[in-house]
């Protein structure tokens, strides 16, 4: 067993060691989501490195950080092509709920498609708490989870996420849209980066954010609040300063 894969398996404690089937993928799912959180420090402080294993290593283990869409898709692509699946890793544009557009970010989200017995699906860890925790078919049937309903549908040559969220949504939103053929290999991945750190539009380049699912809902930080979702009800507490701020990030996001 890897390094890596020896590290990320008690990170995350899920067995790896062993042999992963296609129906194992929704405790690995649940196993990424539940400890690795959505996590925009890095982006923050501008800190850039190279996409290779070197960086995953930085990021998970030594440093016991989480990441965005592009670190946490790379580490579970990685983790899904050591062990033998046949996946690639997929640019999309996310749709802006509240201003009702797609973003002017551009194809800046990062998810994994996964190919198997000639089927495709979508595998994402990397949505914020959007996940479907399960693998999602491009071929329409929905699929349902803790986190709600979520299916892929056509639109124009490509697909988009549609999401039924748990607690949050009456009818299907959009998520983000894609195109099958916009495949990238983990090296073109800082183009994404640099865009995430540097436009005006991106979401994650101006105050802290920390995103965790729970087996019960999910957790949300910012510098001015705590919320968390338990079974469909919502609390929220707010920051009253930066010790509180750092203790809840290390006791609700960080925690070993």
């Amino acid at each position: 067993m890897s390094s890596l894969i020896k590290e990320i398996a008690a990170r995350i404690k899920y067995p790896l060691g062993h042999i992963i089937s296609f129906d194992d993928l929704p405790a690995l799912l649940e196993a990424f989501a539940y400890h690795l959180p959505f996590d925009n420090q890095a982006v923050l402080t501008k800190r850039t490195t190279p996409f290779n294993p070197d960086r995953l290593v930085q990021t998970f283990v030594t440093d016991r950080t989480g990441g965005v869409c592009y670190d946490l898709n790379h580490l579970l692509y990685e983790i899904l092509r050591i062990k033998g699946f046949d996946v690639a890793l997929v640019k999309a544009t996310v749709f802006d709920q509240e201003n009702d557009s797609w973003s002017a970010t551009g194809p800046t989200h990062v998810a994994v498609l996964l190919r198997h017995q000639g089927d495709t699906y979508v595998v994402d860890t990397g949505f914020g708490v959007n996940l479907a925790l399960r693998p999602i078919p491009l071929s329409g049937e929905t699929v349902t989870s803790p986190s709600g309903s979520f299916r892929i549908a056509p639109n124009g040559a490509g697909y988009q996420l549609e999401m039924l969220r748990t607690g949050q949504d009456d009818e299907f939103v959009i998520g983000y849209h894609f195109y099958t053929q916009q495949t990238m290999l983990p090296e073109q991945l800082s183009s994404i980066e640099q865009v995430i750190q540097d436009h005006p539009a991106s979401p994650f380049n101006k105050r802290s954010l920390l995103a965790i699912r729970t087996s019960s809902g999910h957790r949300i930080l910012t510098q001015q609040a705590l919320t968390i979702w338990t079974d469909g009800q919502k609390t929220i507490q707010p920051v009253t300063s930066d010790d509180q701020y750092v203790t809840w990030k290390h006791e609700f996001f960080l925690k070993e």
